[in-house]
């Protein structure tokens, strides 16, 4: 349990009587050096700017993995091909070039050199926290990170101590609770966004009297973070006595690399700069939460989203029940379930809805034909979604409570009248008036929809009310031994509840409000490095991204 915060006006007597003072140090590697700069050339051949997130998935998950490199003590390995796709050599060479194939070949090479000479950041930590182990007992000593990177210090420091929980700062407030403490120590520079994020709150109300940080050459600070709002020219970070030590990695041989330029003029760019400012959330963007799940997973979400929640510390009656995304905390679960109270269902006729049968099929004909040439018409009739391709393969089929189409009337008819032939629905005389084709197609959808929201909205209700009476009632410690530590625990429905389906709970990780992302993004599960790219410029309650 942590202890109660301190007083503020006891935290600025303090920092009056002991400024504290900040150490850099700053890690230099040939090798490290030349992985960031192949790492960056493979990026700029893969990364497509107007490409969407399917067609960029496989340079994000890159992006993802250096950024993780540069900010933690996480070294690169081997298994980064295969996650981010590039395992398979011809594959690269067709798909993204032969400048992007050999970076892979020289990657190979450098990561295997590198596993073998190790971190020089890593090492210098180590020697720290050899220096603070009597501090450590004392519990005079924080270490702040993301919540999923405690077990890689852990494992970093096995054999020298064991951390505890309380050992870790991973959001604002953990870190606000505390009580002045010795010495704060942080991976990678400050920036008030991205991966490298950190909250000015922690430079401009410091509770450590020193903050030792490891930071790769190359990487700057943002230019005014920790800035007083009220007096700009006073910054809280360029008052503090800085110390720099250089972190210098033994000279290596470097063989018959076909890298063959020397590593000692090598310019050093800001990756964490480069990585950010190159992916950018898109316009047509709303504001939204990012709730982190196990399995590098996660789901955007409206900041005022009800969600059915399991609170494991619920004090209450009722741990189950649906919640406003506000007061979902990290170590909660996410309930998604298919429960069904068999009250029968509103199916869409296939002879009721000629028109939606005749405009699928020709969707569904030309992006089987050709789904890239299909896509592009789609993009150039306006239809701006993230993912084109998952919106044909959801609007081409023909089963469920409604017409699956596209949510707004002007896509619709962009896609009947520009991506499809103009005169597959021919227009029709109603009233007196003509009424066109792709109209006729939208009156079906529409009067779909309406129905389905009557049926829904009744059928909806009462599943939810059983679900939770049905839940709450069976949450006991066998229940409870069940959930925890599972990455994802499915429980089936019992009959006897009137219910059919399952409940699938996922631990909740992590909550961050800096995100920025197109509306039908929302609710859909996404890997962590396709979420990245909606990272907004925002202040948010997390320490790290």
């Amino acid at each position: 349990m942590r202890a109660p915060s301190m007083p503020t006006t006891a935290r600025m007597q303090l920092l009056e009587q002991s400024p504290p003072v900040q150490e850099i140090h700053i890690g230099e590697s040939a090798l490290f050096s030349a992985i960031r700069r192949h790492m960056r050339v493979l990026f700029s051949a893969m990364y497509r700017q107007e490409g969407d997130a399917h067609e960029n998935e496989q340079a994000l998950a890159l992006r993802f993995e250096m950024m993780k490199w540069l900010t933690s003590p996480l070294m690169p390995d081997q298994g980064m091909f295969q996650r981010c796709g590039l395992d398979d050599d011809r594959r690269v060479r067709q798909q993204w070039g032969v400048e992007a194939s050999q970076a892979v070949l020289l990657l190979r090479d450098l990561i295997d050199r590198y596993a073998k000479e190790g971190s020089v950041l890593n090492s210098e930590f180590l020697r720290l926290i050899v220096d603070l182990a009597g501090e450590l007992a004392e519990d005079r000593v924080r270490i702040c990170c993301h919540t999923k990177e405690r077990d890689l210090f852990r494992d970093l420091l096995n054999g020298l101590c064991e951390l505890d929980d309380y050992a870790f700062i991973c959001n604002l407030s953990e870190y606000r609770s505390n009580l002045p403490f010795n010495t704060l120590i942080r991976f990678g520079p400050l920036r008030t966004s991205g991966m490298a994020k950190l909250p000015e709150a922690v430079i401009a109300s410091p509770l450590y009297r020193r903050i030792v940080r490891f930071v790769w050459s190359g990487l700057s600070d943002e230019e005014g973070f920790s800035a007083d709002p009220v007096l700009p020219a006073h910054n809280y970070l360029a008052s503090m006595d800085t110390v720099r030590l250089p972190a210098i990695a033994r000279p290596v041989i470097w063989g018959h690399s076909a890298d063959t330029e020397a590593p000692a003029v090598m310019e050093e760019a800001d990756d964490v700069a480069f990585y950010s400012d190159t992916v950018r959330p898109p316009a047509a963007s709303v504001r939204c939460v990012m709730v982190e799940l196990p399995g590098e997973y996660g789901v955007l979400l409206r900041p005022g989203a009800h969600l059915l929640i399991y609170s494991p510390r619920s004090e209450g009656a009722r741990p189950i029940g649906y919640r406003t995304l506000g007061e979902v905390e990290p170590g909660d679960y996410l309930l998604v379930h298919d429960a069904d109270a068999n009250l029968g269902e509103v199916s869409v006729d296939a002879a009721s809805a000629p028109l939606a049968s005749l405009w699928k099929k020709a969707l569904r004909d030309l992006y089987e034909r050709d789904a890239r040439h299909c896509v592009q018409r789609m993009k150039r009739a306006g239809i701006e979604l993230q993912d084109l391709h998952r919106a044909v393969e959801s609007w081409t089929a023909m089963h469920g409570t409604v017409i699956r189409a596209p949510r707004r009337r002007d896509h619709f008819r962009a896609l009947l009248t520009q991506v499809l032939d103009p005169e597959l629905i021919a227009s029709r005389m109603e009233s007196r008036v003509r009424v066109p084709g792709w109209r006729r197609a939208w009156v079906e959808v529409e009067s779909s929809r309406a129905s389905a929201i009557r049926h829904g909205v009744v059928e909806n209700a009462i599943v939810n009310e059983v679900l939770v009476t049905e839940l709450s009632r069976e949450v006991d410690d066998d229940f409870r031994a069940m959930i925890s530590g599972s990455v994802a625990y499915r429980h089936r429905l019992s009959a006897a509840s009137g219910l059919v389906g399952s409940v699938l709970f996922r631990p909740v990780i992590a909550l961050s409000t800096d995100f920025a992302a197109p509306a039908d993004t929302f609710g859909k599960p996404l890997r962590l490095p396709v979420i990245e790219q909606y990272r907004a410029d925002t202040e948010g309650e997390r320490l790290c991204a």
